[in-house]
């Protein structure tokens, strides 16, 4: 398989195609804000008095209130945590994701344990950063090694600085706090980070369905800056040639949504030309595929 293949299939695991056959609309407040698999159909027909479940939709039994609709979420899902029925729960963190009416810090629908979201496949939101060192002309960056005792992807190389942004914080927040937690990176070297786009794409694995949006950062650091992690979710970083992380990135070894956030780097640092990658306008429309809602 050519590198340009390759490309294509770590693109297209990032923008999995939904069938509306195995999928209903998850309503809250009467608007769609997520997706459930019809295997999940069973964990809330169970609940009948806090969900209508038909052949049409799985709907939140209406309330007005945004504080209710959270506590009802999330105590329905810490139930089934504690009944050690689903595996998506396993990993429970104690840390929740807001899901919005319309788009990121529109109207709050609600706030829910983020390893919950894939369950119902409501939208999420990240922000990843690029950290790149230029050394004779060359153009190097750190990667991540994930701990080996994380709940998901442990061991798989990871970004620089990558986080879910919880509820109450904005994106260059959680940036902040990710880069100084994951990497010691301190303010007035973040400061320079600079925001270059997004991606957008629905993951769908063992664990649920995920329409993500990440926010992407780059930043140049200084050539002497070592990154070390202080919060024990790394296990190391790695300073890495282009041409290395070019052929990385395909393999299994890289999360896959953090190897998107390297390859999208690439396409735009000019690392990867049309001319030379058949799939090139294929893989840049996977990473930024509309989400099914």
């Amino acid at each position: 398989m050519s590198w340009s293949e390759q490309a294509l299939a770590l693109a297209r695991k990032l923008s999995c195609s939904i069938d509306n056959n195995i999928y209903l609309p998850f309503i809250v407040n009467g608007l769609q804000c997520g997706i459930v698999q019809r295997d999940f159909l069973s964990l809330f027909k169970e609940r009948l008095q806090l969900f209508d479940v038909s052949e049409n939709h799985v709907k939140l039994i209406e309330t007005n209130s945004t504080e209710k609709r959270s506590e009802l979420l999330n105590q329905f899902f810490r139930d089934l945590r504690d009944e050690e029925s689903v595996s998506t729960l396993k990993g429970w963190r104690n840390e929740t994701y807001s899901v919005f009416k319309d788009h990121f810090q529109s109207e709050l629908l609600f706030d829910l344990e983020r390893t919950a979201c894939p369950i119902i496949g409501c939208k999420s939101y990240g922000v990843h950063m690029n950290g790149f060192v230029r050394k004779g002309g060359e153009i190097l960056m750190w990667v991540g090694k994930r701990s080996p005792t994380k709940s998901r992807c442990p061991g798989l190389y990871d970004n620089t600085v990558a986080g879910g942004i919880s509820s109450g914080y904005g994106v260059w927040e959680t940036l902040c706090k990710e880069g100084e937690e994951e990497a010691s990176i301190p303010l007035h070297i973040m400061s320079r980070a600079v925001p270059v786009g997004m991606l957008c794409y629905t993951i769908v694995n063992q664990y649920g369905t995920s329409p993500e949006v990440m926010f992407v950062y780059d930043l140049e650091l200084p050539a002497e800056f070592i990154p070390k992690n202080a919060d024990g979710e790394v296990a190391g970083f790695e300073l890495m040639s282009l041409s290395d992380l070019k052929e990385l990135i395909v393999t299994d070894k890289f999360k896959p949504n953090c190897a998107g956030v390297v390859l999208d780097f690439l396409i735009r640092h000019g690392y990867i030309a049309p001319d030379d990658t058949p799939h090139y306008v294929e893989i840049l429309n996977l990473l930024r595929s509309p989400h099914p809602f």
